[in-house]
């Protein structure tokens, strides 16, 4: 994503993206602090199964000097340096104006993070989007994008605007130097300052940094969105999907999956999501997930009868008719595959097609496929069909109560 950000008062605007550093992966990665348990220790103060902050560099396992160790727990929520200034310029009460790849990031930046305008890069000129959001022009611009919008945003700054220069990920793909307009008459005619930025030249102002961070995020005036992928092996995904503006898996307005652990193809559902959407999925706390907890608790206390939560569907038009379908079956009520199929139009022959349907729906319980069952017996059921049983003697049990 890339946002950019105007100020109260003299505007304050930065545009930036995803914070991807020019260094080696390993340099940037130990500059990073991060959070490992004990395993084995011959210090008093870390004890075996205690967390420790510390710049381990990238690697599973290490050993360290305790001299050189927090306990996280003293460490503030927010210990990296890809803090992007746009949540810094919100929590100091600029204006803040926001560029990003996709309606969603730029409904999730209004919405969430508090922008005041937000535009699609993809649908929206950058001219034109400026002189909207920022009709008295640009101060200040954090550089991590470069290319053609760099240019268009330099142009469009107030005489000594400022310009810190953090990287160019518009074009760190590409096989050939992207051809853009020539910048340097706007840093001539401006006179604007333009300076690199490299995080490992604060180090002396770090602890600075943290108690300021720390602060807002108390206050609640830093905002951020946090991302964990699990596995040391999918660190590179997770460094490419940075790159590649891949980090918000899915929005804050739909509810992608429902799953118990041991369904058998949840790994197959997941998938299909990742390559629909173009997504990693990470372990956050949103609305949508405050809501359908919710609805779920009621649910299994016999309060709630149909879910509200709104979902997202990834499948074939055969497949959404069912599911769409499926989502009509009364509470506590069963229909068989082949008079499912007749619902639909289709012959009875096709209840094995409507059994497959079910079996790749991933919204298990919220698209109800245990509340179809075969003519002699209960069917089949992704997850087991103990808790189908389960889970239609429940709905059973409760769907005489208002």
């Amino acid at each position: 994503a890339t946002m950019l950000r105007s100020g109260r008062g003299k505007q304050l605007v930065a545009l930036v993206t995803d914070n991807a550093e020019r260094m080696s992966i390993q340099t940037a990665m130990t500059l990073i602090k991060k959070i490992g348990q004990v395993i084995a220790s011959r210090n008093d103060k870390f004890s075996v199964g205690s967390h420790v902050c510390g710049a381990f560099g990238w690697r599973t396992h290490t050993v360290c000097n305790p001299d050189k160790l927090n306990e996280a727990g003293l460490m503030p929520t927010v210990l990296v340096p890809d803090i992007t200034p746009h949540p810094v310029s919100l929590a100091l009460g600029c204006r803040v104006i926001g560029f990003a790849g996709s309606d969603d990031k730029c409904n999730y930046l209004e919405k969430e993070l508090g922008f005041d305008r937000v535009y699609n890069y993809k649908t929206t000129d950058i001219r034109t989007a400026l002189k909207d959001g920022a009709p008295k022009r640009v101060d200040c611009y954090f550089d991590n994008v470069g290319g053609e919008i760099s240019t268009t945003i330099m142009s469009y700054m107030n005489k000594y605007g400022r310009v810190a220069v953090c990287g160019s990920i518009s074009s760190y793909n590409d096989l050939k130097p992207p051809k853009v307009s020539i910048v340097q008459p706007a840093i001539v005619f401006k006179e604007l300052k333009v300076e690199g930025f490299l995080v490992n030249r604060w180090f002396g102002r770090w602890n600075e940094g943290v108690e300021a961070n720390r602060k807002w995020l108390n206050d609640g005036s830093l905002k951020y969105q946090e991302k964990v992928y699990n596995g040391f092996e999918n660190m590179v995904d997770a460094l490419n999907g940075i790159l590649r503006g891949e980090n918000i898996a899915a929005d804050d307005e739909y509810l992608y999956a429902v799953c118990f652990e041991d369904t058998k193809n949840m790994d197959k559902i997941f998938k299909n999501i990742a390559e629909s959407s173009s997504c990693n999925f990470v372990h956050e706390q949103n609305k949508t997930l405050k809501q359908f907890h919710s609805e779920l608790t009621d649910y299994f206390n016999g309060k709630l009868k149909k879910f509200l939560t709104p979902i997202k569907t990834t499948g074939s038009e055969f497949q959404k008719e069912v599911w769409n379908k499926l989502v009509e079956q009364p509470y506590g009520s069963t229909q068989s595959y082949a008079d499912l199929a007749k619902s639909l139009g289709r012959s009875s022959s096709h209840s094995r097609a409507i059994g497959a349907a079910c079996g790749a729906n991933a919204h298990l319980i919220v698209v109800p496929c245990h509340r179809i069952v075969a003519s002699a017996h209960k069917g089949g059921f992704s997850c087991g069909i103990d808790r189908k049983e389960w889970l239609l003697n429940h709905e059973k049990k409760y769907s005489s109560t208002k």
